[in-house]
């Protein structure tokens, strides 16, 4: 979620609700698993391989989010856009009373300039379109021929019509040399870049973890992250999820995580997982968010979890009002 690009009136409506979600011990964001279908044959992801159930129809998915009430709601799948109804659940949402910033993480494969204007439509806030590689080595890692040229055509499209785009990176053995052509590519397109440690727990893959030989150079790459985040703007993470990466890369278990309490995963069938690698634990409407325990957990490291739990700090109040 990136909060710097909308207006001064939002950004003090998205100021007071996250004050309220804390208060009212609600979580401030939630993803909604639209589906767990998918188009894409990622090694590293296994939802692909599930057999495909029944999901919660269009008004089920913006009941969840009128239920917690959340500062910020994603979608995401497997692949969103496979949902036939995406756009009236984006809009559902959008069109609930209060506040709330909407965004939605594709592979890109189905983001034609008609299919991107309909979701704009909807009043979404931002695109998240993941990107592993600068280059058309992205079609074999999805394992969709032609997908880097779809990306490299939609997402500079996006971007000049003032829409907040990002890409979504997976920080990995395999790519981590790209990381920088990739931030270099996003600035050329008119898009930000976040990036994401790799994690082995979606499909038990255990192949594209750094090996100890890479951890130096883990640690150059994410101060270079920073300090292109200082002077470029395009890079999304925190200082702090930079600064944290290279340690649990060295071994260190990183403790705090938020999963369960501030964040929440909601399955295609409306269960709630505290986190989208741990097994669905109650349905939404008797999920108890007080009196769900702070978990223990130190199996990731992945943004969606360091990204949250970094710390408020004066100067993250700052960028968020100047930026």
């Amino acid at each position: 979620m990136s909060l710097l690009r909308i207006g001064w009136r939002d950004k003090a409506r998205g100021f007071a609700k996250y004050i309220a979600t804390r208060v009212r011990e609600r979580p401030y964001a939630i993803t909604l698993e639209l589906t767990r279908r998918c188009n894409a044959r990622c090694d590293y992801c296994d939802h692909w391989r599930e057999p495909r159930r029944e999901e919660l129809d269009t008004a089920g998915f913006v009941d969840v989010v009128r239920h917690f009430d959340p500062l910020s709601v994603t979608l995401c799948g497997g692949e969103p856009l496979m949902r036939r109804d995406v756009l009236d659940i984006a809009r559902g949402i959008k069109q609930l009373d209060g506040w709330r910033y909407l965004s939605i993480i594709t592979n890109g494969w189905f983001l034609s300039e008609a299919r991107a204007q309909a979701l704009l439509d909807t009043g979404i806030d931002q695109i998240n379109v993941s990107l592993n590689w600068p280059d058309a080595r992205q079609d074999a890692d999805r394992q969709l021929p032609g997908l880097f040229e779809r990306i490299a055509h939609i997402v500079p499209w996006l971007a000049a019509r003032g829409v907040n785009v990002q890409l979504n990176s997976i920080l990995m053995r395999d790519n981590l040399d790209e990381a920088l052509p990739i931030v270099r590519l996003a600035e050329s397109w008119g898009a930000k870049v976040l990036f994401t440690l790799y994690s082995e727990l979606p499909a038990g893959n255990r192949q594209h973890l750094f090996p100890p030989e890479m951890r130096a150079r883990v640690r150059e790459l994410c101060a270079e992250l920073r300090e292109l985040r200082r002077t470029r703007g395009v890079v999304a993470n925190e200082d702090w999820y930079l600064e944290q990466v290279p340690l649990y890369v060295d071994g260190e278990p990183l403790a705090g995580c938020t999963a369960g309490k501030r964040t929440l995963h909601i399955t295609p069938q409306g269960m709630v997982r505290i986190c989208a690698e741990f097994s669905p634990v109650a349905h939404y409407k008797d999920y108890d968010v007080a009196a769900q325990p702070w978990t223990d957990c130190t199996a990731c490291f992945q943004a969606c979890r360091g990204e949250a739990q970094a710390p408020i700090t004066l100067r993250r109040i700052t960028e968020y009002l100047a930026g």
